[in-house]
């Protein structure tokens, strides 16, 4: 596996070997400060050197011209939260999404905006590496090349969560080459929604405080306990989280960052458009929160008084009905993390809804794993395969894939 920056392409140059050209272009000026001094001496026959020169360039074998396969291609399968409303230009903003491709060509690219964030590069199935954007506004980047002939599938998978909106205009193939249909969808969904342990922040980090920006590098959702579950089920999935945010309040008590304001948002980072939830309806909807809302509302003694405790549950209570209204009929999976707090609050909210006749809902908790957290009290891999274990048996307990 290879890690960092993918090299870019000014847009429009098509999918070169930038390294063969450098040393080609090396041998050339040797090639000419030799002859030239050879026909000074020699006076050597300039049809010689020509023959020369076009010998190498021969033997370079440069790669055919890449053409673009516009983002609204159907062949490009979207998963996740995208506003598609600008055909040329596709726009995300929560973590955990990612595209897949069928190509042919022996390399693939993508034209896009994005410096912030870092990529897994799956090809046919393996991590063939992880990418990160470093030319401002739309660029072209190449993904992989010196594929081997035949049909490649892409998987281009954000890794970490940020604080922005990115755009991606669509693939770079050779012009010889072409899409392919998608492999199917699985017909499985589960929607996770939480905060930064949802979204895996840092979890791939050896250091026990970080910087925010210096965890996307060590983040990928891949290995945290979100898409392990959905590849435990072999579903498809959303990944509805952000860092810092709570049921009622983020982790510094501000009651605007909270999950029901963010929870209607195409992209996270914008209030609009709205997103319709008509489009993408999952069979399970899996809750993690709470550790933000015990960091904001607690007091200067470190307790959550018995009125900011009652906010927390009347504040779960009404996103459960957001839940029940826009997804009528899904069970949901409330999960608590290790905080005492959290674990009652949150059981007794699931308790009123069960006394309501709301038996779709059900509860489960994981607890605290010494050792297991780095970068800010955030779960290692190792962990999230733990909490990840805890999750599949509620959901097989709760019998929703039979």
């Amino acid at each position: 596996m290879t890690f960092g920056a993918t090299r870019p392409v000014s847009a429009g140059r098509g999918l070169q070997s930038f390294s063969a050209g450098v040393v080609i272009q090396a041998r050339c000026e040797t090639l000419f400060k030799n002859q030239m001094k050879g026909m000074r001496e020699m006076k050597m026959n300039l049809n010689a050197f020509m023959v020369v020169i076009f010998f190498l360039l021969f033997l370079s074998g440069s790669s055919s011209a890449a053409k673009l396969v516009p983002a609204n291609d159907p062949r490009t399968e979207y998963f996740g939260r995208w506003d598609k409303s600008d055909p040329v230009n596709y726009r995300h903003s929560w973590p955990g999404v990612f595209i897949v491709a069928v190509f042919d060509g022996d390399s693939v690219g993508v034209r896009m905006s994005d410096t912030t964030n870092y990529y897994d590069v799956y090809v046919d199935g393996r991590l063939h590496s992880v990418f990160h954007g470093t030319a401002s506004g739309d660029a072209d980047y190449i993904l992989a090349d010196s594929l081997v002939g035949g049909r490649h599938t892409l998987r281009f998978s954000q890794r970490n969560i940020s604080f922005g909106i990115y755009s991606f205009s669509g693939l770079m193939i050779s012009d010889s080459a072409s899409l392919y249909q998608p492999p199917p969808i699985p017909l499985r969904r589960i929607e996770f929604i939480g905060d930064s342990f949802t979204a895996a922040e840092g979890n791939e980090a050896t250091l026990p405080e970080m910087n925010w920006q210096d965890k996307f590098p060590v983040t990928d959702i891949d290995s945290g306990f979100a898409t392990m579950v959905a590849r435990n089920f072999n579903a498809d999935y959303h990944i509805t989280a952000r860092s810092g945010i709570g049921t009622v309040c983020d982790w510094q008590g501000k009651l605007d960052i909270c999950m029901p304001h963010y929870f209607n948002r195409t992209l996270m980072e914008s209030p609009e458009p709205k997103w319709d939830f008509r489009n993408w309806t999952p069979d399970l909807v899996v809750i993690c929160l709470g550790l933000n809302d015990h960091s904001g509302l607690r007091g200067k003694d470190g307790n959550v008084s018995e009125k900011n405790s009652k906010i927390f549950q009347e504040g779960y209570e009404t996103f459960l009905d957001t839940l029940l209204r826009v997804y009528p009929g899904v069970p949901i999976l409330a999960v608590s993390s290790y905080e005492e707090w959290i674990v009652q609050n949150v059981e007794r909210v699931i308790d009123e809804e069960h006394a309501a006749g709301h038996k779709d809902i059900q509860f489960a908790s994981f607890g605290f794993y010494p050792g297991g957290y780095v970068a800010n009290s955030h779960p290692t891999v190792a962990s999230h395969k733990r909490i990840a274990a805890v999750i599949i048996k509620a959901i097989d307990d709760m019998k929703v894939y039979k």
